[in-house]
């Protein structure tokens, strides 16, 4: 099977035998996969600059089995060069897709969420919001999400009131000053959540995201935290 032009992003890349890289992509139409690039850190080749995180890419490959062949690599555009925190984030949202999407399971819409995110770590403000909502996008195309809307009980989601979430089920009704705020839920949709707010959602996400992952917990939280810190 020989797949050509296909977007695509490199989440991760190591090096592999004296002049071969492993890669972890995202592709548009067929979602994460893992590839080889045969001779890609030879002397006259350019692939190490081309094949890095946040560079936008149309991809050749071919094979069936667990690693096709790199057949060919093109940069779409200029790579982004995020800054600092935001090329953290940028990071942390390659980790969630690499953690979270199987492998060979194509999404389109996430995709295309992405790039966008990606976009969205240059030159803007507001980036921790930008980073809930993707994590709030990827939960909601893998089929994790949860209502922000509406509790368990099919109850609108009100401002003033305290809610504990169950990640399978939902939202629901909890004594004041436990779990999470009403407005804080609301805001991540359509809001301007404050600071306060906006640390309710990373505890909130990483509740959610938390519980579907499997073995260890994301390394970019620990960097995060570092950073913070």
């Amino acid at each position: 099977m020989r797949i050509q032009e296909q977007p695509a992003f490199v989440l991760h890349r190591r090096n592999y035998s004296e002049s071969s890289l492993l890669l972890e992509v995202f592709t548009r139409e067929h979602g994460r996969l893992g590839l080889l690039a045969r001779a890609a850190r030879g002397s006259k080749s350019a692939l190490p600059a081309l094949l890095q995180a946040f560079q936008h890419l149309t991809i050749d490959y071919a094979g069936s089995g667990e690693l096709p062949l790199l057949r060919r690599a093109e940069g779409v555009g200029a790579a982004l060069l995020p800054q600092r925190e935001a090329a953290l984030a940028g990071l942390y949202y390659n980790e969630l897709l690499m953690r979270l999407l199987p492998r060979n399971d194509g999404h389109v819409r996430l995709f295309d969420a992405y790039a966008l995110a990606l976009q969205g770590l240059v030159g803007t403000s507001g980036l921790a919001l930008q980073v809930r909502r993707f994590e709030r996008g990827l939960l909601d195309e893998l089929g994790y999400g949860v209502d922000f809307c509406n509790d368990v009980d099919g109850a609108a989601i009100e401002p003033e009131r305290c809610y504990e979430l169950a990640p399978e089920r939902g939202f629901s009704i909890t004594a004041p000053g436990r779990g999470y705020t009403g407005n804080a839920l609301l805001a991540l949709d359509c809001g301007n959540p404050n600071a306060a707010e906006l640390r309710e959602l990373r505890r909130l996400m990483r509740q959610l995201i938390q519980s579907h992952l499997t073995g260890e917990p994301l390394r970019s939280w620990s960097l995060m935290a570092e950073l913070r810190g």
